[in-house]
């Protein structure tokens, strides 16, 4: 395993992927708040030095994986420590992923590869592993994107990956329910956080985009608020929103071509 104690609660566990920074961070900082002491965390990210740090800063028991799960060895892991416990999941937050703005055909097709890997795949997969140690009352949250909404010129997988999760997140939720275990899917805004390099900052902070970007604190609180409410679908921003209204209502053609023009002119 990826810690070096042993392990032997029999705890209800809260299981986070991208744990370590942005979104996932909040998400545990917050329910690390507020959660009854009796709850375990499991908290996944790549960079072990940084996730086990992060781990020492939170109140509740946790086991760190230091994991990358775009590599299958990485979910067996989770499945095997699992099956071996035999305890409940009380929630799964399936928050790890990736993507780079930029042309489709200025990117190389292993990196194409490793954004379908770590936000479709990845994500359905340790849903399935983890679904089996869910009972009535446990909830499950799927991060997607405002990108989802539409296609992005620009962002074109990753929009595209997005959408997968939330037709998956719908679909699933309603496959659920009646085992009453619910399904959120959240959809923020871009967030200033590690899931962008600094140079990838820096052309979001010159782009249009600059106006949507999000506080992660706010997307976990108005995430968690969904959940306690078993609402499906959650858009954390009044112009995500809008942005979804406008997909609904305005022929797609013209805002995809609108995108594209402001990502051109963003380059």
């Amino acid at each position: 395993m990826n810690d070096d104690v042993q392990y032997e609660s029999k705890h209800p566990i809260v299981i986070i992927t991208g744990a370590s920074s942005g979104l996932g961070a909040a998400f545990a900082r917050l329910l690390d708040e507020t959660l009854p002491d009796e709850v375990d965390f499991w908290l996944i990210a790549r960079r072990k030095e940084k996730l086990l740090h992060f781990a020492d800063s939170l109140q509740h028991g946790t086991r760190s994986f230091a994991l990358d799960l775009t590599e299958k060895s990485s979910l067996n892991v989770i499945d095997e420590a699992l099956r071996s416990m035999g305890a409940t999941v009380q929630l799964l937050i399936n928050n790890a992923g990736k993507g780079v703005s930029g042309a489709f055909a200025q990117q190389t097709s292993s990196y194409q590869e490793s954004i379908c890997d770590l936000n479709m795949r990845a994500q359905v997969s340790l849903t399935s592993i983890v679904l089996p140690f869910m009972e009535e009352g446990s909830a499950l949250i799927l991060t997607s994107s405002v990108a989802a909404f539409l296609p992005q010129p620009g962002f074109a997988t990753y929009a595209a990956s997005k959408a997968f999760i939330l037709s998956f997140g719908r679909a699933l939720a309603e496959e659920l329910r009646p085992r009453r275990i619910s399904v959120t899917v959240t959809c923020p805004n871009p967030m200033l956080t590690d899931f962008f390099s600094p140079k990838e900052k820096e052309i979001l902070l010159s782009s249009y985009k600059r106006f949507a970007i999000e506080d992660p604190v706010h997307v976990a609180k108005k995430t968690i608020s969904a959940v306690r409410k078993r609402k499906v679908v959650v858009v954390t921003s009044r112009l995500g929103k809008l942005v979804r209204l406008l997909a609904k209502i305005v022929p797609q053609r013209w805002i995809i071509r609108s995108v594209g023009k402001a990502a051109r002119e963003s380059q």
